[in-house]
């Protein structure tokens, strides 16, 4: 059979394979299955250095809004993705471990969250995340770009699953940080889901102090704030760094965070902010309990006590980057990183070496 046949081959095993549960069934890579990769590609370009290359399906829409490009595509590696200003910012296949991971720590730790605020999340996945709660009376979605917001109701059924229809749900398109400006209601959880880059643009007014102070005005008592929080690994720290400082400056409890997201080839960043939470002080255990007692053990494909708690954890280098000082982000201020660190170790080293010298 022709690899560019219409008509897929048929896989043969010497093994059998494990039964799954009713929830599950196994699809066989269509490119392993005979299928034509074809010549269509998605050029990511963000780095100032590499670029990496998607191959894509299809294209289901390729635009412009009045604030943004978008595409909307589906890739052979991910499933369908929203690309916007030439980034991914979201896909199909991963687009889970992302949002629980953004959402959950905060709503599973807030003892009764009520009234949730979230800023950015197009696709409406953060607020699907909130929504599963049965504690939520109101969770207002603020986001800038309707158009997206539009496409992905139309296009990204699998990531907002009907969200966008609860009665619970409250989209207002207009300006986070306006919004929260004029604002006069509380919150038990906040939750901060836009775009990534601190390049001195517009959303960068979104990560800075005088965002958060009125972030902090928002907020409860007893209320937590989640941030997503770009790159993160010892690496590429820098973006991650500078929101946890800034977040520091406001709250008393600021902590990170993160998981490898494979769509975005990178490990990624969380901040928790609040002025009582300390994940130390979460054992697995009380993280379980509160999955089986709000959401049912079925619901979450990620999260348990164990994974979550782990998460916390960073590298001995990671630690010691987050612990230098640096700048904030403030309003009207062009943030600079600070340089690069490098080491001053001999490349080589004479064996057996002591490691008490």
């Amino acid at each position: 059979m022709s690899a560019n046949s219409d008509q897929k081959s048929i896989v043969t095993r010497s093994y059998p394979l494990p039964p799954l549960p009713p929830d599950r069934m196994y699809v066989d890579d269509e490119i392993v299955n005979g299928g034509n990769p074809g010549s269509l590609m998605f050029t990511e370009d963000s780095d100032p250095f590499d670029t990496y290359g998607y191959r894509l399906k299809s294209v289901i829409f390729n635009g412009r809004t009045a604030f943004q490009n978008v595409l909307i595509a589906d890739s052979y590696n991910f499933g369908r993705v929203l690309v916007l200003d030439g980034a991914i910012q979201s896909s199909e296949d991963d687009e889970s471990l992302y949002h629980e991971m953004l959402v959950q720590p905060a709503m599973l730790r807030h003892p009764d969250p009520k009234d949730v605020l979230i800023i950015g999340g197009g696709e409406g996945a953060s607020l699907r995340e909130v929504l599963v709660h049965g504690s939520v009376k109101s969770a207002t979605m603020v986001d800038l770009d309707g158009e997206v917001v539009q496409l992905c109701r139309q296009y990204l059924g699998s990531w907002h699953c009907g969200a966008f229809d609860d009665p619970r749900a409250h989209l207002v398109i207009a300006d986070g940080k306006k919004f929260v400006e004029e604002d006069d209601k509380k919150y038990d959880v906040i939750i901060i889901d836009v775009v990534d880059m601190l390049d001195n643009g517009p959303a960068q007014a979104l990560y800075t102090k005088q965002f958060y102070e009125l972030l902090k005005l928002r907020v409860r008592d007893g209320g937590i704030v989640v941030v997503q929080g770009m790159e993160f690994s010892f690496l590429d720290d820098k973006g991650h760094a500078a929101v946890m400082r800034t977040l520091r400056t406001v709250f008393s409890e600021v902590h990170s965070y993160s998981t490898l997201i494979p769509s975005f080839l990178s490990a990624w960043g969380f901040l928790t902010a609040s002025d009582w939470f300390a994940p130390q002080d979460w054992p697995a255990e009380a993280i379980d309990r509160a999955i089986k007692t709000k959401l049912g053990n079925k619901y979450l494909s990620h999260l348990t006590g164990d994974y979550l708690r782990s998460r916390f954890s960073l590298c001995k280098e990671t630690q010691f980057l987050l612990s230098l000082g640096g700048p904030i982000l403030e309003d009207g201020v062009e943030f600079v990183p600070p340089p690069f660190i490098d080491d001053t170790d001999p490349d080589i080293m004479v064996f057996p070496v002591d490691p008490l010298a």
